[in-house]
């Protein structure tokens, strides 16, 4: 649709040049109303175009999302140890996948869901 509106404006200034260059013609009686029919073409043309450009989509914007994790109680990532092999785990283990936080334990590979105690 848009590359229709491009080709009519075009199509429309065109004209409006042809009319504006017939006005200088020597046979022509009335050069006024040519000049006059040439302008207003090319008006017509070039606000079509500006109209379309003016309207054209704005590109997509970046959306970035922050998830923070609240760890219940005395969960502390210095303190946190692997469930299936006793090592000690760091901030880089934790993360969020589809709203939930898990572990991966980079010495035994395991994966597992953090479960949190009320914190109550």
């Amino acid at each position: 649709m848009r590359t229709a509106g491009y080709i009519i404006a075009a199509i429309l200034i065109f004209f409006g040049v042809l009319f504006l260059m017939s006005a200088r013609a020597e046979y022509t009686a009335n050069p006024g109303s040519r000049i006059i029919t040439g302008l207003a073409l090319m008006g017509g043309g070039i606000a079509i175009a500006v109209m379309l450009k003016k309207n054209q989509p704005k590109p997509a914007q970046k959306i970035e999302i922050v998830q923070k994790i609240d760890l219940a109680g005395k969960s502390l990532p210095e303190q946190m140890k692997c469930k299936q092999c006793g090592a000690p785990l760091s901030k880089d283990t934790v993360t969020v996948k589809e709203g939930a936080v898990f572990i991966n334990c980079p010495y035994c590979q395991s994966t597992y869901q953090i479960t949190e105690e009320p914190k109550w």
